[in-house]
């Protein structure tokens, strides 16, 4: 029997990085040469660039028990299919009090951002992991220094092209009991494994919630103090520089009373804002089409929360899809999708053990959490 043509190596990885990620897995068992290419770092380098592309990557990850993945970029048929919209996952062992044991080590669990794939996951603002919840793979981080436990902690994970790494930040501000109000800021490169304290943000500017890493930078909605007014802005911190810097205040349109129902999002290559989560009446979400222009602000939909299905307490709005659709945390029990344009929405209950799910808004990708220790490693014994 005549064997078939071998393809060539270039045609094969460029077939295979197209493939979705669970494809990929079960293709490391095809042979040796397989598993050596999929395990490559620089293959996962090159399926993530494909995954960018391809807004189908987008997932939500629901953070309770069982742990559980949801389409973001779902059609209106896998909407009404759970099978197809959602599956199941499991934490990984280096997360857990033991590793055959259910718990987590900590039950007061925090999110710092994604960044390719990577969720940054704190545990009672001391123990932190970076996590590739695709791959099944946790790598604890060096722990932090003490710092004021009631104050507020603000995290980041990001990535330095000109070093090839990844970078987290916390922001740490001190509570009013305390003498000092500076606030400190805290870098950790994966490479390193070591965190070090570089130069805080300017007096009066307070910064909320996880970083979203868009173009080279991680952006966090602020309050800037200026007087007795209290003004909100969009601030970043350059990976490569390491500086703050304010990239555009908040629509006109936004009334200074809504100004704490506000939540930082994105949108393909676009930095969008949602206005009206938590307990808001109206739920509206702006685009910044040219990044850095004040101007460029464009009101993409404005509806009443009343008539959104399912509501029932708080909501906080994740992302905006490709496809124009609006995926809502509904007080940590529901997702539900939105289409402005058709005013139509699709309710999603979870099995849900614990009282809420954490969402976690990230893509599936093969990058490990241990590639730039890896890569660190590896350059070391060159030297």
């Amino acid at each position: 029997m005549e064997t078939l043509p071998q393809l060539p190596e270039d045609i094969i990885v460029n077939i295979l990085s197209r493939l979705p990620v669970k494809y990929l897995i079960q293709l490391k068992c095809v042979s040796k040469p397989w598993l050596s290419l999929i395990s490559d770092p620089q293959f996962a380098k090159l399926h993530l660039a494909q995954s960018k592309k391809n807004s189908i990557s987008q997932r939500v990850l629901l953070i309770s028990e069982p742990l559980e993945s949801a389409a973001c970029e779902a059609s209106d048929d896998d909407l009404d299919d759970a099978s197809k919209l959602i599956f199941e996952l499991k934490y990984p062992a280096a997360m857990k009090k033991t590793p055959d044991s259910v718990e987590l080590v900590n039950a007061w669990l925090d999110l710092g951002g994604s960044c390719d794939g990577l969720i940054c996951v704190v545990f009672n603002d001391e123990r932190i992991f970076l996590w590739n919840p695709t791959i099944r793979e946790a790598l604890e981080l060096t722990k932090l220094g003490p710092f004021d436990p009631k104050g507020t902690f603000s995290y980041g994970l990001g990535y330095n092209c000109s070093t090839d790494d990844y970078k987290v930040v916390r922001v740490a501000r001190p509570s009013p009991a305390v003498a000092s109000n500076e606030t400190e800021v805290e870098v950790l490169e994966l490479k390193t494994n070591f965190w070090r304290r570089i130069q805080g943000l300017k007096s009066g500017i307070e910064i909320e919630g996880e970083g979203i890493f868009l173009h080279g930078a991680l952006h966090w909605l602020a309050s800037r103090q200026t007087g007795p007014k209290k003004f909100y802005v969009i601030v970043a911190f350059h990976m490569v520089e390491e500086k703050f810097y304010v990239v555009v205040p908040i629509p006109d349109n936004i009334k200074e009373s809504r100004h704490d129902l506000l939540v930082l999002g994105i949108s393909g290559d676009c930095l969008c804002l949602f206005d009206g989560c938590g307990y808001g009446t109206v739920l509206e979400a702006w685009l910044l089409k040219e990044y850095g222009v004040k101007s460029s602000w464009t009101r993409l939909f404005s509806v009443q929360r009343e008539t959104l299905q399912g509501l029932e307490y708080w909501g906080n709005a994740l992302c905006y899809t490709k496809t124009g659709k609006v995926v809502i945390d509904y007080d940590g029990r529901k997702l539900v999708w939105y289409d402005p344009k058709e005013k139509t929405s699709k309710t999603f209950t979870p099995r849900n053990e614990w009282v809420w799910f954490q969402p976690a808004v990230y893509i599936e990708s093969l990058v490990s959490p241990h590639c730039c220790l890896l890569t660190s490693r590896h350059n070391d014994k060159d030297i």
